[in-house]
This record gives structure tokens, sequence and C-alpha cells, in this order.
């Protein structure tokens, strides 16, 4: 199927949104979007609205000359065309590189490597919300408050809320996760590889299927044989295969 003539401008916005740090969460909240329907939009199974545009450029920063396209040196056009060509063959062609850039994948997973390490650079990596539970005898120096911890003498619990990932400015260290929390303050905290008991997901609604009339119910051969209901119908039964 050949692309939207939408993609290339939503592959701006994905492009600036990843430079400037903000996942789907973090976007919605400064463009005033539904998150669920940003994700959709952005992903092209959703129209995009004028009014979300501009709620989207405002919170990227983007002004009206990098959303039409700056002018490129590798498709200059004729000179000799009105000013209004130009411009529209200038946009045309930087909305064209902006459509063959690879989107660089950042998340890349190692089955070998550290597992702790791995599903949280997924849960970052996709911006969905996590809780995580520490183990409280393992956390003396992580500089989490010693109060917090007195609370919480087996476990620690805590709520990684994405629209604040930027903020929480993880970084993955060889001794464990350091992170920015909020408890009474802002604590940068080094959490020990050791301590991490759980890491739980908790993802956004999936884009709804429409259904595939190939895959609509087929007669079973063996419809002819099943017994008529009080109804008239035929009754449905299990089988071994």
């Amino acid at each position: 199927m050949p692309p939207r003539p939408s993609e290339p401008l939503l592959l701006l916005l994905r492009e600036t949104a990843k430079k400037k740090g903000l996942n789907t969460a973090a976007l919605a909240a400064a463009s005033g979007l539904d998150r669920t329907r940003l994700k959709h939009v952005l992903a092209g199974s959703e129209a995009l609205t004028v009014d979300e545009l501009i709620g989207l450029s405002k919170a990227l920063e983007l002004d009206a000359a990098a959303m039409a396209g700056a002018p490129v040196d590798d498709e200059p056009a004729e000179e000799e065309a009105p000013p209004e060509e130009l411009s529209a063959a200038r946009g045309r062609a930087t909305m064209r590189a902006i459509g063959k850039r690879e989107v660089e994948n950042t998340l890349l997973i190692d089955p070998l490597g550290n597992h702790t390490e791995q599903a949280l650079r997924l849960g970052f990596g996709l911006g969905c919300d996590m809780f995580i539970h520490l183990q409280t005898d393992k956390l003396g120096n992580s500089g989490i408050p010693r109060d917090t911890l007195a609370r919480f003498p087996a476990d620690v619990p805590l709520r990684l809320d994405a629209a604040y990932h930027r903020h929480h400015d993880p970084r993955f260290l060889p001794q464990g996760l350091q992170v920015v929390l909020s408890f009474d303050a802002l604590y940068t905290c080094l959490l020990p590889w050791d301590a991490f008991l759980r890491v739980t997901y908790i993802p956004m609604a999936p884009e709804p299927v429409e259904p595939d009339d190939e895959l609509a119910e087929v007669p079973d051969e063996d419809d002819e044989d099943r017994a008529p209901d009080a109804g008239g119908r035929r009754r449905g039964h299990l089988r071994l295969v």
C-alpha cells in the first residue's frame, strides 16, 4: 500500500518529539491531547485535525517554516519559477527527505543481558507507566529517604509515570538504575539491580482491529449432524482434534 500523504508530517512530529525527549504521555500533556488519541494519530491510524496540529506544533516549538519545510541543496528549484511555486517545491523536497530517514530503533533487547535492565529499557522506550517493587534491605545507600524505607520494611513500591519519564532522567549504570524520584523533594537515586523484585507495565489499549471477512466463521462440515436446540438452531459442540 502506498504511503499516506501525511506520513512525512507525522514522521517530522515523531522525530521532533524524540529529539526533545518527549514520549507519548509527555507530549499529550504538553499539547492538551488525549494520550490514546495522540498515539493513534502519530501512528497514522486516525486523521489529525487542524486544532490538534496547532497544539502539537506549539508543544514541539515548530513554526510555520519548519512545518512547511526548509530549502534543500540537493533539489534546487528553477529560479525562473514564481516564488510561491519555489516555496512549494522546497517544501515537497524537504518532506521527501524526511520521509526517507530511518527512525533509530532504541528498543534493542538482549535476552542474555541483565533482565531487569532490559525490562526497564523497554518500559521507558515504549513510554508506558511502570510499577516497580524494590527489596528494602538492599536500598540503604540508594538515596531514597530513610523515613520512606522505614515505612516499607519488606519492599518499596514505586510508580514511574510515563508523563514524567524525561524528568526521571534514567541512566543505566553497571551498578543499577540511576533515576530522579520525587518524595518530599527530588532525589537522585541509584537503585541496585539486585534490589528489583518486580517490574510491571501498564500498557495503553491497542487500536481496534477491523474484522476480516476472510476470517469469518466458516460452517463446520459436521453442522448437519448437530441436533437443533429448542429454537430450531443447531447447537455447537467442542471436539478434540
